[in-house]
């Protein structure tokens, strides 16, 4: 296991400077020594639940749970404040359909989208990837800073943008970190805030005000800074009309992302440190409270994107932000149909 650890180091230069390696890495190893145990433990029940995930050596390895937590993901979320709004934004669309007032059930966002018909949802694909068809861009790296949810939001408003005008361009989150902080209505400590964490739900608040810049023009430093976008926009390259809440049902999560494009969803990423490829089936975590924004961009329900399957189990396909040397090539595969890990509870399509 040492052997094995300290080569994986190497790989992905997480050696501390000489000064301080001696030291150091007898508080790496030890951490190790912990995730391996829970990395053992996961994969057991992982299989116990369905799962081929393997569990391992990760990049993440010299960071015991709690530095992980401190550093990579974001401040949890109570999945009640979500249902609250949720209620309310329903009552609201109802009562607008009431007196038939059109405009005043588009005009308040997040509006919570309506259910795809029996129609829709019989001719849903099996599998589906928007990979495959140019609207998503390659794995980001968010580095040691907490603005998952940022990129969770990019990558909705990147799809967004795909399918309005049918150019994939990489939008900046970086100007999401330096210049958003709104807060989710009747939350006033719900606010975003940098790499302290924040909301897809607020930021797709402030893309719809200011639009966002591409990534080229307002690169990514993984620090929060001052804010470098006018008040309009420096040029803003996209920006979207509407976005809303959709459903905890993970059929009609699946309308929704054949119909809109990839979708910004929160997770308990508890389990996620030790990820190292197959499906997920995370047997515990906390479905009510969510750390990690990452971004649904497809799903396998008939093993069409596996050449050997061992297994029949339907997943969904999720982009995450830890780079191309994370999961699979960038991307993790979770257990469908299973609320897995609060997967369902936030969930939020935008449209350009």
């Amino acid at each position: 296991m040492r052997v094995a650890w300290l080569a994986a180091k190497r790989c992905w230069g997480l050696v501390a400077g000489e000064h301080i390696e001696k030291g150091r890495r007898v508080v790496d190893y030890t951490g190790a020594v912990v995730s391996r145990k829970a990395a053992r433990e996961r994969e057991r029940d992982d299989r116990a639940n369905g799962g081929t995930a393997t569990h391992g050596v990760t990049k993440f390895m010299d960071l015991t749970p709690e530095e992980f937590r401190e550093t990579y993901l974001g401040s949890k979320m109570d999945v009640d404040a979500l249902d609250a709004l949720r209620s309310k934004r329903k009552e609201k669309a109802i009562d607008a359909i009431s007196t038939k007032d059109d405009e005043e059930a588009l005009s308040s966002d997040p509006t919570t989208l309506p259910d795809a018909t029996a129609v829709e949802l019989a001719s849903l694909p099996a599998s589906f990837d928007w990979r495959r068809r140019g609207a998503v861009t390659p794995p980001k790296n968010q580095g040691a800073c907490g603005s998952c949810w940022s990129f969770s939001t990019t990558g909705a408003v990147e799809g967004a943008h795909f399918l309005k005008t049918g150019s994939l361009v990489s939008l900046s989150e970086q100007q999401l970190v330096d210049c958003d902080h709104t807060c989710l209505e009747d939350e006033p400590d719900a606010c975003d805030a940098g790499c302290r964490g924040g909301l897809p739900l607020n930021a797709m608040s402030y893309v719809k005000r200011r639009g966002l810049d591409s990534e080229a023009n307002y690169p990514y430093k993984a620090v929060a800074g001052s804010c470098e976008s006018r008040r309009d926009g420096p040029s803003a390259v996209s920006t979207i009309s509407r976005f809303g809440l959709v459903s905890q049902n993970e059929t009609q999560m699946a309308a929704a992302l054949v119909k809109h494009g990839p979708l910004s969803i929160g997770i308990d990423a508890a389990w996620m440190q030790t990820y190292a490829g197959g499906v997920a089936c995370p047997w515990i975590c906390n479905k009510r409270a969510l750390d990690h924004g990452v971004l649904i961009v497809g799903y396998d329900g008939d093993g069409s994107f596996a050449p050997v399957r061992l297994h029949k189990e339907p997943y969904w396909i999720i982009k995450n932000s830890w780079g191309a040397d994370w999961g699979h090539e960038g991307f993790y595969h979770i257990c469908k149909d299973k609320g897995s890990c609060g997967l369902n509870n936030m969930v939020v399509a935008a449209m350009g």
